[in-house]
């Protein structure tokens, strides 16, 4: 019964990867399978994808334009609230 639980609340968990559409939910839901952690920042989570996204811009374009993505992305949560 416990392991029933267990599978049907790790089942949810990442299912509600969807919102984040189809390639990004099933990319962040293989990150999660292998081992890749979330990381909690204050109030908000940050996804492996998202994670993995970053270090790879910053491998391809250098810190100038990660920084520009980090400034654009806090404009565009500060903008929806």
């Amino acid at each position: 019964v416990l392991q029933e639980e267990r599978e049907n609340n790790t089942e949810s968990i990442i299912d509600d990867y969807k919102k984040m559409g189809t390639l990004f939910g099933e990319l962040n839901k293989s990150l999660i399978r292998i081992g890749f952690t979330r990381m909690y920042f204050g109030e908000r989570i940050v996804e492996p994808v998202i994670i993995l996204f970053f270090w790879v811009m910053l491998w391809f374009l250098g810190l100038q334009a990660l920084g520009l993505v980090a400034v654009l992305c806090l404009v565009i949560i500060y903008v929806q609230q």
